[in-house]
């Protein structure tokens, strides 16, 4: 299987999206699915976007405009709509 690459955006590219990208490569590993995440600053998105290509990008705040899927990723820092956050990564990846 290929390996599948996130990008996890937050406000300031800092602890928050850090803290995503974690759960995310957990919940990830465990379903067997390799992956690479980069984590960056909301601003920056369009950007990475362009020069990473990634398969998904999730965030914790609302996003720009991309021509990549995207996931609000919320739920994993609240607690609160887990699996369905999960759910639609792993749909999105594997689809």
């Amino acid at each position: 299987m290929e390996q599948k690459h996130i990008i996890v955006a937050c406000g300031t590219g800092g602890v928050t999206s850090r803290n995503i990208a974690m759960k995310i490569e957990k919940y990830l590993k465990g379903k067997g699915v390799d992956c690479k995440i980069d984590t960056c600053k909301v601003v920056e998105v369009r950007s990475k976007a362009e020069s990473l290509k990634p398969d998904l990008i999730a965030s914790a705040t609302r996003l720009p405009e991309v021509d990549v899927p995207t996931v609000s990723a919320a739920a994993l820092l609240t607690g609160v709509g887990v699996d369905k956050v999960y759910e639609q990564i792993y749909e999105i990846l594997m689809g």
